[in-house]
């Protein structure tokens, strides 16, 4: 069984998606569906979050924008099961490398410690560029937390540790 992370880096088209890895996007997917089991598009970026992509807005706008047909009834714009799969194979090729996120958190690691503070990384992630939204900051910082990727007092985020267990060695290395 593939990790998620490990399959964001192999960039695969819909047909080489291993069955179990497109059964849980599709149960995130119907976790999110609404009438006729449709994604309405204004939860786009929730799903796609859900799922283990991390689109800037300007990717969600772009997909929107793909995507958009005939509003509905209630003026809202519905997303098919294939459609949503596509997305997530798009979402899967603008994957950094694991050097490339090491770098960048080491931009909030101002005594090169290796660490970064909680506070510090909540205040950046929730306010700079592409913002968190205060529950998925929650859901990143309790993720790690279970992972154990702070130090013992749990203030600090080990950096190392962080990219190692979001973005697993490529296939093969």
């Amino acid at each position: 069984s593939y990790s998620f992370c490990t399959l964001l880096v192999m960039a695969f088209s819909t047909q080489d998606i291993p069955q179990d890895v497109s059964d849980s996007w599709h149960e995130v997917y119907n976790a999110f569906a609404e009438a006729e089991d449709e994604l309405n598009i204004k939860d786009l970026g929730k799903c796609l979050r859900a799922a283990g992509q991390c689109p800037t807005n300007e990717q969600l706008q772009t997909m929107e924008e793909d995507v958009q047909g005939e509003p509905d009834a209630d003026q809202s714009t519905r997303i098919s099961w294939a459609q949503f799969e596509r997305l997530m194979v798009s979402c899967m090729n603008d994957v950094k490398t694991e050097e490339e996120l090491r770098e960048s958190l080491r931009t909030f690691d101002r005594d090169q410690s290796g660490y970064i503070s909680t506070a510090e990384l909540r205040y950046f992630l929730t306010t700079l560029g592409d913002a968190l939204e205060p529950d998925e900051m929650n859901e990143l910082m309790n993720e790690a937390q279970t992972a154990g990727c702070f130090d013992s007092a749990g203030v600090n985020l080990s950096i190392d540790e962080f990219v190692k267990r979001i973005m697993p060695p490529l296939p093969g290395q």
